[in-house]
């Protein structure tokens, strides 16, 4: 899974990406210049293992890639195109200033930059959108694809983005095949300087983003790299200090997978506590698939508990004889914090 970090030049996006990939003790490994992949935290993973005491224990990664801008120039090809190979698409908005990032002349405006970069990307699919249509008028076309286009067109004169736009099954799916930008989730992130960490700057783009249903996340970005470049216990005790259960980057991290609309089943034994990623709907049979092609092939039933339910009781013997462990077959649709063991035959 593959997530954009984007954004104007100068809003702080590259500090942000060293926060991420400078973490030495906390899941974070560099793969090339601009891009790292972090497990995803998630504290039941860390209390099931705390029950087990496995061998091993693997959380769920993200892969988060910075995506290169130029100075006056928002979307060159080569930006474009990787902004086309994420899941979700991480926008960093200005909402700082200091003596070597003095506010610009009209002041900071994180509202008026994001509708700035919205716009952008609507407008390049818009293009596309369009050549297309142009082509298949010329070839007599109209065919499901030339009327899912022009129903998308419709909405990207507009300046409506894709995301906001009610496809069907078969429409998504043509459009699939586009990859175009605007249809990308986005995941909001207000950098702000450290003295405004505890205060709610800018109500504004919390306003935007509850009216569009965009996830957002405040951080110092400053702060958050100067955090990461302690090990794992400065960092508990700094935390600790500054009374914050949760780091500002393990919040990004998680809402960045959130953004996705994916959940979290965990398989667990003597061996291996595991978290793994399905999109959310994705039935019991899908879910066995996603662990081994055997265990979809032999499929009987799944042994299910959910994971608080199982803290709670302390014991797989407890959790049955309390009647929280459940058969469920194929159909089964399998929800966020479920243990899931498959009973198979192959």
């Amino acid at each position: 899974m593959r997530v954009g970090i984007f954004g104007n030049t100068g809003v702080g996006k590259s500090t942000l990406f060293r926060a991420l990939s400078g973490a030495g003790e906390t899941g974070a490994k560099g793969l090339s210049a601009g891009v790292c992949t972090i497990r995803v935290p998630d504290d039941r993973v860390d209390r099931l293992s705390g029950v087990y005491h496995p061998k091993k224990t693997t959380y769920v990664s993200l892969t988060f890639e910075d995506v290169d801008t130029k100075e006056g120039e928002l979307l060159p090809p080569d930006a474009l195109a990787k902004i086309k190979g994420v899941e979700v698409l991480a926008i960093v908005l200005r909402g700082f200033s200091d003596d070597f990032h003095p506010a610009p002349a009209g002041g900071l405006d994180p509202v008026r930059e994001f509708r700035g970069i919205e716009s952008g990307l609507t407008l390049s699919d818009y293009l596309i959108a369009q050549k297309r249509i142009e082509r298949m008028t010329k070839e007599a076309r109209r065919d499901a694809e030339w009327t899912t286009l022009q129903k998308a067109v419709s909405s990207l004169e507009r300046e409506v983005p894709l995301r906001r736009v009610g496809f069907t099954g078969e429409e998504a799916r043509i459009l699939s095949g586009f990859r175009f930008v605007s249809r990308t989730p986005l995941l909001l992130v207000l950098n702000v300087g450290e003295k405004d960490l505890d205060a709610e700057a800018y109500p504004e783009l919390d306003a935007l983003a509850t009216d569009r249903g965009i996830p957002l996340i405040r951080l110092s970005a400053k702060v958050e790299e100067e955090i990461s470049q302690l090990s794992t216990a400065e960092q508990a005790d700094f935390l600790r200090e500054m009374g914050i259960s949760r780091s500002a980057r393990d919040k990004f991290v998680r809402g960045a997978f959130d953004a996705m609309d994916y959940i979290c089943f965990m398989t667990v034994g003597d061996d291996e506590v595991r978290a793994w990623n399905i999109q959310r709907g994705t039935n019991a049979l899908a879910a066995a698939g996603k662990i081994h092609s055997d265990l979809e092939k032999g499929f009987i039933r799944a042994e299910v508990i959910e994971c608080e339910d199982f803290l709670r009781c302390g014991s797989m013997a407890k959790a049955k004889s309390e009647g929280k462990l459940r058969l469920e077959g194929k159909e089964y649709v399998v929800r966020d914090g479920d243990i899931f063991h498959v009973r198979f035959n192959v």
